[in-house]
């Protein structure tokens, strides 16, 4: 069965999940990032801003957040293809979130069908917390129907940096780093986050899904480079209050990749990070700070 725009504005999955200290100091640790302000319990904790991802994951394992109309041969050609996440406020350790997931954006590429997921996470008050704008590319599967979005007011993203003589290349960097990926770095990622898909630690699956081996989380090369990012620019992780990233090419385990910092200013920071074959694992990273501290 094709995907269809029948979909769209379809609520497909809510839970409520318990963040607490652990499971936040285990996700940065599972990146890794070292910083204090992740660890230290005697003062405010500071949930690294790529967390809600696996609190979002656990919806999906849940099988309640997945489309009907594919078949399940169909569901496992879907990737993750972009990410955009925004901040209310910072996750208080310990407290009780209600997430529901729904469609809603439909659409065509070459490649295959695409469908765009809305998370939206409240706190016992009703208030939200963050929003997530989670885009999956469905390979060889059909789009019945035409493209459709539901209209969400979504917040439009800073001007990335014009690209050199019109070429899809990046502008120079600004700062640049290289971070090496070990082969059990996806098991580590996957006990701390709770995030467990095999074809990131089973040679057999991820072979099977014709990889020579098994790839790295699009999300932990996400938190990583936002990790990284920060570092070189000096920001501190609870002034983070968007994440918007495309993921263009896998990172195989093991190997390194290369975070490049792009453009920053007082609001936002671009980046994009670059396997060992040149190829650019993420576009159009963008990291943009709060601009109302009361939001932190």
């Amino acid at each position: 069965m094709p995907l269809t725009s029948e979909l769209v504005d379809t609520e497909v999955g809510r839970i409520s999940v318990v963040c607490d200290a652990r499971w936040l100091m285990a996700y940065a640790a599972g990146i890794p990032d070292e910083r204090t302000d992740l660890f230290d319990t005697t003062t405010t904790l500071v949930p690294h801003p790529m967390f809600p991802v696996a609190p979002e994951w656990a919806l999906l394992a849940s099988h309640r957040a997945s489309p009907s109309t594919m078949t399940r041969n169909e569901l496992s050609r879907g990737v993750h293809a972009a990410h955009d996440i925004i901040h209310e406020r910072s996750i208080v350790p310990g407290e009780t979130i209600d997430i529901t997931a729904r469609v809603v954006a439909v659409g065509r590429r070459r490649a295959g069908a695409t469908q765009t997921t809305l998370f939206e996470a409240s706190d016992a008050d009703g208030r939200r917390v963050w929003r997530t704008k989670f885009l999956a590319l469905f390979r060889g599967v059909e789009l019945d129907g035409d493209p459709v979005s539901a209209d969400l007011n979504w917040p439009p993203l800073p001007r990335q940096p014009a690209q050199p003589n019109g070429s899809e290349n990046s502008p120079e960097p600004i700062a640049v780093r290289t971070s090496h990926v070990r082969s059990i770095d996806a098991h580590i990622y996957t006990e701390c986050a709770r995030i467990w898909n095999p074809i990131h630690t089973d040679l057999a699956i991820a072979r099977a899904a014709g990889l020579d081996a098994p790839i790295l989380h699009g999300t932990a090369t996400l938190a990583r480079a936002v990790s990284i990012v920060t570092e070189l620019t000096s920001t501190r992780l609870a002034d983070i209050g968007r994440v918007s990233a495309a993921f263009t090419s896998m990172i195989p385990l093991p190997s390194s990749m290369t975070i490049r910092v792009l453009a920053t200013d007082d609001h936002s920071t671009h980046f994009d990070v670059v396997d060992e074959s040149g190829h650019r694992a993420i576009k159009n990273g963008t990291v943009e700070r709060f601009r109302d501290s009361a939001a932190r």
